[in-house]
């Protein structure tokens, strides 16, 4: 058996649905747009992506000396959703994530099958998952695995945008697969799916300062005020340009760890989360892609959802998360207690709640938080 069809045997035991190769030059066009990027202020916050990080992303041969080849492999991310329970206001979690940790799930997959290749077929191999220093997507689309959509997404034929990517470089010499002939045609449906604008009007760029997935998983600062209305009940992630595609995820059936076991894996009851200190949301979310945001980060995410979403009967929720440790749960609870205040009505409880916390308050972006739903609360409240 030759190499290539070795290693494709090894991805079907592995469980992949999709395997391709792609040759090792360097990724051109996918350098030149990351670096306008990163020069535009599209990346935002994600400074370990520097240019020189970029360079070495696009260029195969610094992840692996020697590299020939990179195997791209594929397992579909498609979790359909569980019924939403009634009741208590509910986030939602994107589908990648409502089961177990796909890096998880795919390094122990390509750790095998790099070893293979090493032991069996005598090449040099290293893998990664997309948290590596090698663009995943580009290569994916040289090796013909799909196309990059107007989302930025690759979009597969029979799983569209549903795909989660690994890859390994390997010295082995292996003939690659040609890129597709597809693109979105006039398509424009992920770019008007998108709430907050993220996508370029003529698609392919994607402005990491307005995408609701950068911010509720990657950023550590406050959610921009202006762009908190339209994050929805969104608390990790976001599939809203995946789920507009028309590409279809008919044979993007999530693979079976990545499933959720429970309704409130994909819609959490979001008053109840408020009450997770640092131990408890390590357990909660033990072994899922949700522990990236960080126990701050995703409360100020549950806090923004509930500003959008909740009702008065959350309101008690926030004005315990008033006092958080972190200043980025407190002002974002604060920004969500006016926001409820302003469709629902003012409570006294509320408006003694944020008076109280103003009165101790010392950062100072949180007092302003404060002091506008101070604005919102008293006028209802008498």
């Amino acid at each position: 058996m030759d190499a290539r069809a070795r290693i494709e045997e090894l991805a079907g035991e592995g469980g992949f649905d999709l395997v391709r190769f792609a040759g090792t030059g360097t990724l051109e066009g996918a350098r030149a747009a990351a670096l306008e990027s990163r020069t535009e202020g599209r990346l935002a916050d994600l400074h370990w992506m520097t240019d020189e990080w970029i360079e070495r992303a696009t260029e195969p041969e610094a992840f692996l000396a020697g590299a020939k080849t990179v195997v791209l492999l594929a397992i579909t991310g498609h979790a359909p959703d569980p019924e939403r329970p009634e009741g208590p206001a509910r986030g939602q979690v994107a589908r990648y994530a409502r089961g177990r940790d796909y890096h998880r799930l795919f390094e122990s997959k390509l750790r095998r099958m790099a070893r293979v290749v090493r032991e069996e077929l005598g090449g040099e191999a290293r893998a990664t998952v997309d948290y590596g220093p090698l663009l995943e997507r580009p290569l994916a689309a040289r090796a013909g695995l799909g196309w990059l959509g107007k989302s930025t997404m690759l979009l597969a034929p029979g799983f569209g945008p549903w795909v989660l990517l690994g890859a390994i470089a390997t010295t082995l010499e292996i003939a690659p697969d040609a890129p597709l002939r597809k693109t979105c045609g006039s398509c424009t449906r992920c770019i008007v799916a998108c709430p907050t604008g993220a996508i370029a009007p003529d698609g392919g760029v994607l402005d990491s300062r307005l995408c609701i997935s950068y911010h509720t998983i990657e950023s550590r600062e406050p959610i921009p005020r202006e762009l908190r209305p339209k994050f929805g009940d969104w608390i990790f992630g976001c599939d809203d340009c995946l789920d507009s595609c028309p590409v279809g995820s008919a044979n993007a059936a999530s693979h079976p760890d990545l499933a959720p076991t429970t309704p409130d894996d994909a819609f959490p009851p979001l008053a109840e989360l408020l009450a997770l200190d640092d131990d408890a949301f390590r357990q909660r979310f033990r072994g899922r892609a949700v522990q990236r945001a960080t126990r701050d980060g995703f409360l100020r995410n549950v806090c923004v959802a509930l500003g959008n979403v909740g009702s008065p009967d959350d309101a008690g929720a926030l004005r315990e998360a008033l006092g958080d440790g972190a200043a980025l749960v407190r002002g974002h609870a604060a920004w969500a207690l006016g926001e409820i205040a302003g469709r629902h009505g003012g409570d006294g409880a509320v408006a003694e709640a944020l008076a109280a916390r103003l009165a101790v308050e010392r950062e100072g972006w949180v007092r302003e938080e404060v002091e506008a739903a101070l604005a919102v609360v008293p006028g209802d409240s008498g």
